[in-house]
């Protein structure tokens, strides 16, 4: 039996991200999926947010997917889905930073603006603006191979791709078109087995 529990839901795009990062590092964990409907009664004891993911390794309790996911990485260091240098690292918590505080905030928003077409332009408008600081700013400036940081898979990839991936789906928006690096990343990153296996 693993020492790895993960509280998680199915189609909730930072339970997956964690997923993706147990799958990337190979490792054997319990997985209980939870009902968010329908939570069960010690919920709030097993999770002080009342969110998934929550993970749990042998008398430890994390939640919040990227803190999870760092730890993951930090705790089973093989293969690294952070890079080497201190600089680098700076970079890719600054890119994780603006997933959340920027993209995933305005597809949210994107999300629920249902029918009301001035919404639904405005949202759209902005994802498109974030779409295109993402493709000038970090794909085409800091990689030359096709994930984030080049050749290499990285949590920086794990935090965008489950949020890029529900954007192009669940609002059937398509990117913009001059984001042909973008483009190019979200395909190369649902092919990966880790992302395909977490795809809901």
């Amino acid at each position: 039996m693993s020492d790895l529990h993960l509280y998680s839901t199915q189609a909730c795009p930072f339970a997956r991200r964690t997923r993706i990062t147990l799958h990337e590092k190979q490792l054997d964990f319990e997985l209980t999926e939870i009902d968010l409907k329908n939570r069960p009664a010690d919920w709030s004891e097993i999770s002080p947010y009342g969110k998934v993911p929550v993970l749990l390794h042998g008398e430890g309790r994390l939640y919040e997917s990227a803190i999870i996911n760092q730890y993951l990485d930090e705790r089973f260091p093989e293969p690294a889905l952070m890079p080497a240098e201190p600089l680098a690292r700076a970079q890719a918590r600054i890119w994780m930073d603006y997933c959340d505080s920027r993209f995933g905030t305005a597809s949210w928003k994107l999300m629920q603006a249902g029918d009301d077409e001035s919404q639904r332009a405005e949202a759209h408008e902005a994802v498109a603006e974030i779409c295109q600081f993402i493709e000038h700013e970090a794909l085409r400036k800091l990689s030359d191979g096709p994930y984030w940081f080049g050749g290499d898979f990285s949590l920086v990839d794990v935090q965008y791709i489950t949020f890029m991936q529900r954007y192009a789906n669940e609002t059937d928006s398509a990117l913009p078109e001059d984001c042909t690096r973008l483009r190019d990343w979200l395909a190369v990153c649902g092919e990966r087995p880790s992302v395909a296996a977490t795809a809901t």
